[in-house]
């Protein structure tokens, strides 16, 4: 054996490899994703079109992760999918406006029952308005729509029947309550 041979060969000796020469390693093994196709308005203008992958769950509730809490998560970055298939970063700062269609604000009808309604006219700092409805759950004495957007994370919600949005709160210029 050559000098060269030896620690292949040492590694042959010690190790106990599989009989079959398979060694593909799955990357899927570690967590299933959901694949939700979205829209997203940059800051400066610019738009990505491509999948988010949320993650799946196995504690309550059983639903995947939704866009809100992959974008009020502190992580600065989220990654997608475009449609050629390469992965971007995106930082959250960046995001003016991540949308999605078919995306239900409450699934749960028990959560349904107790969340508020509230329609809303939104205004970001460049003058876009946006129009349309959110949902929240907050304590009695804190439910009013001003309590929810004060709230925790970076982005809230604002659907319509359709479509989902979701808004960084940082590039809010106003918000009109139309209840």
């Amino acid at each position: 054996m050559n000098e060269a041979d030896w620690p292949l060969a040492a590694v042959e000796q010690f190790a106990q490899f599989p009989a079959s020469n398979d060694t593909t390693i799955s990357m899927n093994d570690w967590g299933a994703t959901q694949r939700v196709p979205v829209e997203v308005l940059l800051v400066k203008g610019g738009v990505l079109v491509g999948d988010l992958h949320l993650l799946a769950r196995t504690a309550y509730p059983l639903d995947p992760e939704n866009p809100l809490e992959l974008l009020n998560r502190q992580e600065p970055f989220f990654a997608l999918m475009l449609p050629e298939g390469q992965p971007v970063f995106v930082s959250k700062a960046q995001v003016a406006v991540l949308s999605c269609w078919g995306q239900s604000p409450l699934r749960d009808p028990e959560r349904l029952s107790v969340a508020k309604l509230v329609a809303l006219e939104i205004e970001l700092e460049d003058g876009t308005q946006y129009h349309g409805r959110s949902t929240f759950e907050l304590p009695p004495p804190r439910s009013r729509a001003l309590d929810y957007i004060n709230g925790p994370g970076r982005f809230f919600v604002l659907w319509t029947d359709d479509l989902t949005r979701y808004i960084n709160k940082s590039l809010v210029r106003l918000i009109r309550p139309l209840d």
